[in-house]
């Protein structure tokens, strides 16, 4: 008995030193990359090629990121950016939870078809429909806006969002739902009053997820974008290393000034990020 519980316990510790150097290894993998632009991105061209991986006092420079600054037009293309995210962040959480809403509420069958319609959906590649989008983007004049790419991103994560959001309300009592109704609360007011508070971790899950893909996504304003004034961050930091291959030192720097506003954001949802996860795991 005592053998068998020494055996167990060794693979107990096996399993978790497994793990942790597995964890270890991802972590690594992503950390390695982001501090190698962030390094760079404070030296010029000579330094990055004799010491990439460090950094010293005299090799320390703020020039590359000033020129990239200027080069790359940062602040229109960064409310440009900015500006698309908002939009689709707001038509994707009102429509999204909405949706998730009636199909919860009502409970019909034709609803439930939609719904799994919309599961099927999300695997389908935004490739497929990229003809069809580019003509019906100019048949409704929408070539070269904010609300032209706000649209296709909505309609691209959309099936995503209904998913989270129906899969969340579905787990809330039903109970709480008849209670309202015996006290005379609307539709409306139940999505308002009861939903709407208990998706506020739902809600920051979605926002940090579909706003890092719509953040960085290229594929949409090459479709959508031509003219130089409207392009978002992601298209002018492309647009901006493709005309300056080997120029390490602005490129860098062009993608440290692309990354600031996604971390910012993501350090301070970061907390909200983690509850809907745990939330998700331990509802689902």
């Amino acid at each position: 008995m005592e053998r068998t519980k020494v055996r167990g316990s060794l693979r107990r510790k096996n399993r978790k030193l497994g793990l942790n150097a597995f964890i270890s290894f991802l972590l690594l993998a992503y950390i390695l990359p982001l501090y190698y632009v962030v390094n760079n991105a404070f030296k010029d061209s000579t330094f990055i090629s004799r010491q990439p991986f460090h950094i010293t006092p005299e090799s320390f420079s703020t020039d590359n990121l000033v020129d990239a600054f200027n080069r790359m037009d940062y602040l229109n293309s960064l409310s440009n950016s900015a500006i698309v995210l908002v939009m689709t962040m707001v038509i994707l959480v009102i429509s999204g939870s909405l949706a998730g809403f009636g199909i919860t509420y009502a409970k019909n069958k034709t609803l439930n078809t939609v719904y799994l319609t919309y599961i099927a959906l999300i695997s389908m590649p935004l490739q497929i429909a990229m003809i069809p989008l580019m003509v019906l983007m100019r048949d409704l004049n929408l070539g070269n806006t904010h609300l032209g790419m706000a649209l296709i991103y909505t309609a691209i994560y959309m099936p995503f969002v209904v998913f989270l959001y129906t899969g969340f309300m579905r787990s809330i009592p039903r109970d709480l739902i008849e209670a309202a109704k015996i006290d005379g609360c609307s539709p409306v007011g139940i999505y308002i009053k009861i939903y709407m508070p208990l998706l506020t971790t739902i809600t920051g899950m979605v926002i940090i997820l579909r706003g890092v893909s719509t953040w960085n996504d290229l594929f949409v304003p090459i479709i959508v974008v031509s003219r130089a004034h409207m392009y978002t961050l992601t298209q002018q930091l492309f647009i901006f290393s493709a005309s300056r291959v080997g120029q390490w030192d602005l490129l860098f720097a062009g993608t440290f000034l692309s990354m600031v506003p996604l971390m910012i954001l993501f350090l301070a949802m970061q907390k909200t990020f983690i509850k809907g996860i745990m939330s998700g795991s331990i509802k689902g």
